[in-house]
């Protein structure tokens, strides 16, 4: 049980994303080359540490499930718009998702700014090819363990292109394009692949008007990168968590099995009747995987 001061500080800290829709100013930090990412908090800020990396034309929403679910109630939850989405800074020149350094001093600035103690990083899709750029920048010292979430950590490739899904690559042209209306149409067809199920109308409308936030010129940058990761996940050294929907439409389940068999001592997790995104979809078993997972890293692995 919480005490009632704790429980009233968890509570405020649950509505703050929500809060800050309405007018108020979004905390940010300075990222790699000095771009503001908005930073979303939540949960116990005495707790274990958790940092969400969101994907591709997403931003912090996604997580809204875990900010606003029992996770908060013993966890600090940490979130950020990646450079380029939601309320962080969004230059136009492509080197500014070119360059792998810039991608990793991002998360080294929330870890370092936010003096966060071994955070668990959670990476979802795009954030597969995040926290390889981490770690071969920084190495793992300061994060306590990784969780792979519908992950890809390949890019540019004929191998990358092979485990994506088939109704994503018939749409990704559009996706890309400068044309307004190309673009706009291969958005909408975007966001139901992240899901097995149809969305909610409200939560289908964020993801789309989340996703319509991201230039053109963003989007063709952060698909312009060449990526294999192998040799970075063949040596991570902290535990690690691999998450994966069996109906999954946009990454193929093989991405999750590749990584799982190249990081040594890799545990993976498949779930039926799941898409793209299992914390949306079954938030509940997500959760629970997580904070055990949490526990394991912060506790050791039970004998």
């Amino acid at each position: 049980m919480m005490t009632s001061a704790k429980a009233l500080m968890v509570a405020c800290l649950m509505v703050a994303p929500t809060m800050q829709s309405f007018g108020q100013e979004t905390p940010t930090i300075s990222g790699g080359g000095g771009l503001d990412l908005a930073i979303y908090e939540a949960g116990d800020p005495t707790g274990p540490a958790i940092v969400f990396i969101h994907g591709f034309l997403g931003s912090h929403l996604v997580w809204e499930e875990q900010f606003l679910g029992t996770l908060a109630e013993d966890h600090r939850l940490i979130a950020f718009d990646l450079r380029g989405h939601g309320a962080s800074d969004k230059p136009l020149a492509a080197e500014s998702y070119t360059d792998p350094d810039l991608w990793a001093e991002d998360v080294a600035a929330v870890i370092r700014e936010l003096d966060l103690d071994r955070p668990v990083l959670v990476g979802w899709s795009y954030g597969g090819y995040i926290i390889p750029d981490y770690l071969r920048e920084h190495g793992s010292d300061a994060i306590g363990g990784l969780v792979f979430v519908g992950a890809v950590t390949k890019a540019g490739t004929e191998e990358a292109q092979a485990a994506l899904g088939e109704e994503l690559l018939e749409i990704f042209g559009g996706v890309l394009s400068p044309e307004v209306r190309m673009r706009i149409a291969a958005t909408r067809a975007f966001v139901p692949l992240l899901t097995s199920r149809p969305l909610d109308r409200e939560r289908h409308e964020i993801l789309l008007a989340g996703a319509m936030m991201v230039p053109p010129e963003v989007r063709l940058a952060m698909f312009s990168r060449e990526l294999d990761n192998d040799d970075v996940l063949g040596r991570i050294d902290v535990p690690t968590l691999v998450i994966h929907g069996r109906d999954d439409r946009a990454v193929q389940v093989s991405a999750a099995e590749h990584i799982a068999a190249t990081v040594p001592g890799a545990e993976l997790q498949v779930y039926d009747g799941v898409g793209h995104a299992p914390f949306l979809e079954d938030p509940e078993r997500f959760d629970e995987d997580l904070r055990a997972f949490v526990r394991e890293v912060r506790q050791g692995p039970s004998q």
